[in-house]
């Protein structure tokens, strides 16, 4: 009797474990990415983001606007005036929030290339010519700043 005792005590303990045992996968998911992303600043994805399409990366950047459509996009800028970049929300990173305008976000996501009429889409800038193609951020996770 003492040993069920001891057998059922075990069990217990070891379900209690596992079940609290505290990250969820995809907060693991979000934490790997986080560190292995490479560090760079948002101007140099605004000059050359083809050089890391595909790598997830890491920066801090200037909230321009938040799209009202559900906020799932986000447009960014850096130093150089007039140049904007686009951050697409994913299934894995929350929503964006129009109190995000004017704060610094820090961005962990992955470089995409997409059509470039997908950029156009939340915008309305009459006269501008819409490229072939762009590079966005698929949006990972995001921290404000400030």
């Amino acid at each position: 009797m003492r040993k069920l005792r001891l057998f059922i005590a075990a069990f217990v303990l070891i379900g209690v474990a596992t079940s609290c045992g505290g990250n969820s996968e995809k907060t693991t998911k979000v934490d790997e990415a986080k560190m292995d992303a490479i560090e760079v600043s948002v101007d140099s994805l605004l000059n050359d983001a083809s050089a890391l399409e595909d790598k997830t990366v890491r920066f801090t950047a200037k909230v321009d606007h938040t799209c009202m459509h559900g906020g799932k996009r986000l447009t960014v800028f850096g130093k150089v005036e007039g140049k904007t970049l686009k951050i697409d929300a994913t299934d894995s990173s929350p929503a964006f929030v129009s109190s995000l305008m004017g704060k610094k976000v820090d961005i962990t996501g992955i470089v995409r290339k997409v059509p470039g009429s997908q950029v156009a889409e939340c915008e309305s800038d009459e006269g501008n010519e819409i490229p072939l193609f762009a590079h966005i951020i698929e949006c990972i996770d995001y921290s404000v700043v400030e």
